[in-house]
């Protein structure tokens, strides 16, 4: 199976990487593909979507953000689409990405198209396209916020007497053993949270603080803001 990806950006190019896979820069000639994978910015997508309109019976999928199902289908008729929202964490091989069909898939079509989600890390099929939306503000952004609140962690080690590189190895082997801790365990976070937490302790205390700050409310506000700006990125 043939895939050509249209676009050589990060995540064009960490496709690639992952996969035996043609990458179609601005001026290349498209190839002929048996899936195409669209990773380019929502605002490229007239342009790129011009070499496929003459494509027919192909799968093409899309991880551009906030652009429906229906509009590429507009664009690129007679063909099945996928649309998903993987994040940054296909670096590594470990993306989470949430896709959604459109068009009848074949048991092979199906899973070529996990193996490709896999090739980068974890996937998740969902049948709502308004849940890919919602995979924008979760897992896409997602990474962005963990690393908002690393950065905000290594500001305040500094503060507390470490030196950047000191406050950096801290912070990271914490969140490193955190998530580690967290796959390997069947409790939920709240549990593990209890575990770390001594009543009237230092973590109680700081808990208490990020609570009396409205640090969960900025948190579910954030991602809420995130959501409606993926659904406003739908109409442009």
């Amino acid at each position: 199976m043939k895939i050509a990806i249209i676009g050589g950006g990060v995540m064009g190019s960490i496709f690639a990487k992952n996969l035996t896979a043609k990458v179609v820069d601005r001026n290349d000639k498209t190839p002929e593909a048996d899936i195409y994978i669209m990773a380019i910015k929502p605002q490229d997508f007239p342009k790129a979507a011009k070499r496929l309109e003459d494509t027919k019976g192909k799968i093409i999928i899309s991880i551009m953000a906030g652009v429906p199902i229906a509009r590429i289908q507009k664009a690129c008729p007679g063909n099945k689409i996928i649309r998903s929202m993987p994040n940054l964490g296909a670096k590594s091989a470990a993306s989470m990405t949430i896709w959604k069909s459109k068009g009848k898939l074949s048991p092979k079509e199906k899973s070529s198209i996990i193996k490709i989600f896999k090739a980068i890390g974890e996937e998740l099929e969902v049948k709502s396209e308004t849940l890919v939306d919602a995979a924008t503000a979760v897992a896409g952004s997602g990474p962005g916020y963990i690393y908002h609140i690393a950065t905000n962690m290594q500001k305040a080690a500094k503060e507390l007497g470490f030196t950047q590189a000191q406050a950096e190895k801290i912070v990271k082997q914490t969140f490193k053993g955190a998530v580690d801790t967290w796959q390997k365990s069947d409790d939920s976070t709240g549990e593990l949270e209890k575990q770390v937490t001594s009543k009237k302790g230092t973590t109680d205390a700081a808990i208490k603080t990020f609570k009396k700050e409205k640090l969960p409310q900025s948190i579910k506000k954030g991602m809420k803001a995130a959501f409606k700006r993926a659904k406003e990125l739908s109409k442009l």
